[in-house]
C-alpha cells in the first residue's frame, strides 16, 4: 500500500522530532547515525495525525520515554502521545496518554518526591494546570490548576530552593511564577511579565537545566518568523523581585538548516543529563519540501 502524507489542515507545518547530543547543553549537534529524524507521524500510523513537535525525554530504568504533542486533524486539537526505546534511535509509539475537550502540547513531564507529573500547555482551558500519572507512562489524572490564565508553554524548574515557572503570556511576554512547592501557592514575580512584545526571548522552548549552578533557559526565536530558531538563555539572577540574563554565547543554539527535516525552523530544545556527564535532546524541527503550508503555533 503507497504511504500517504499526513492530512493538512489550514494552519498545518509538517513537525517532526530528532536527538541532538554534546558534553553540555550549549555544545549539543545533531545525531548522525541515525540521521534526523528519529520519530515522525509516520510511526503513529494514524491517518488523522498531521504532525509530531514539543517533545520531552524521560528515562526510567533501562527504556526512553519520549513525550510529544500529536495534532488530530479529527478533532482539531493537539494531544500527548508517547513513543519508547532502548537507544534513543529507535522508537516504537505506544499510544495517546492524554486527550482532553481542549488543545493540548509541550507536554513537560518530569519526576519529582517519586511520582511522575506533566504541565502541559493547556493555554485553551485558561490555566496551567498539572497532571500525575497513576500508572507512568500511560495514565494520568488532573492533579490541580496551578495558575489560571492564558499562558503557552508553561516551563518548571526547581532552582535555589524553589519551584519556579516560566510561561509566555500573549502576545509575547514572559511571566514568572514561583512556590514553595510544587502544588502551590503560586505567586508571579513582582516585575513580571518581562520582555513585552519580544518575540526573540518570551517565549520558552524546552526544558530548563542547570549546568555548574548556572541555569539555563530554552527560548523560541520568531523573529523571523513562528517556530524558527531556538536560543539558550544563561539566567544571572532570579529572585521573587529580581531577574536577569544573557544569551548564550553560541546563539542560535538551533536554527533551520539541510533540505529536509528541518529546512524550515526548529523550536524546541529538551535537555537531559546521562550517567557520564554528557547530555541528549529531544529537538523538533519543521520541514520535508512535500507540504508547505502556513504554520501552526502548537
Amino acid at each position: 500500500m503507497q504511504e500517504r502524507p499526513p492530512p493538512l489542515h489550514s494552519n498545518a507545518k509538517l513537525w517532526s522530532i530528532g536527538i541532538a547530543e554534546g558534553p553540555s547543553p550549549l555544545e549539543l549537534s545533531e545525531r548522525k547515525s541515525p540521521a534526523n529524524p528519529v520519530f515522525t507521524w509516520r510511526e503513529i500510523r494514524h491517518p488523522d495525525v498531521a504532525f509530531v513537535a514539543d517533545p520531552f525525554l524521560i528515562r526510567r530504568d533501562s527504556t526512553w520515554h519520549l513525550f510529544f504533542e500529536l495534532f488530530n486533524t479529527a478533532s482539531g486539537r493537539g494531544e500527548v502521545g508517547v513513543a519508547s526505546s532502548k537507544d534513543l534511535s529507535s522508537w516504537r509509539f505506544e499510544r495517546v496518554v492524554l486527550a482532553e475537550p481542549f488543545h493540548l502540547s509541550y507536554p513537560f513531564v518530569f519526576e519529582h518526591a517519586g511520582s511522575y507529573f506533566m504541565i502541559p500547555e493547556s493555554r485553551q482551558a485558561h490555566g496551567i494546570r498539572l497532571y500525575r500519572a497513576t500508572h507512568f507512562p500511560s495514565e494520568w489524572i488532573l492533579e490541580r490548576e496551578l495558575i489560571a490564565g492564558d499562558y503557552s508553554d508553561p516551563s518548571p524548574v526547581f532552582f535555589q530552593g524553589r519551584w519556579w515557572i516560566f510561561t509566555c503570556k500573549a502576545p509575547y511576554s514572559l511571566a514568572i511564577f514561583y512556590a514553595d512547592d510544587l502544588r502551590g501557592p503560586w505567586r508571579e514575580h513582582t516585575k513580571s511579565p518581562f520582555y513585552l512584545d519580544d518575540k526573540g526571548r518570551a517565549r520558552p522552548g524546552g526544558r530548563p537545566v542547570i549546568v555548574d549552578g548556572k541555569l539555563l533557559r530554552f527560548v523560541q526565536d520568531n523573529r523571523e518568523g513562528y517556530g524558527k530558531k531556538a536560543r539558550a538563555m544563561v539566567v544571572d539572577t532570579l529572585s521573587p523581585s529580581e531577574f536577569s540574563e544573557h544569551p548564550a554565547e553560541r546563539d542560535p543554539l538551533f536554527a533551520p538548516h539541510g533540505t529536509h527535516w528541518a529546512r524550515n525552523g526548529m523550536h524546541h530544545v529538551a535537555p537531559v543529563q546521562l550517567a557520564d556527564e554528557t547530555w541528549v535532546a529531544a529537538i523538533d524541527g519543521n520541514g520535508d519540501g512535500a507540504h508547505e503550508a502556513e504554520g501552526s503555533d502548537n
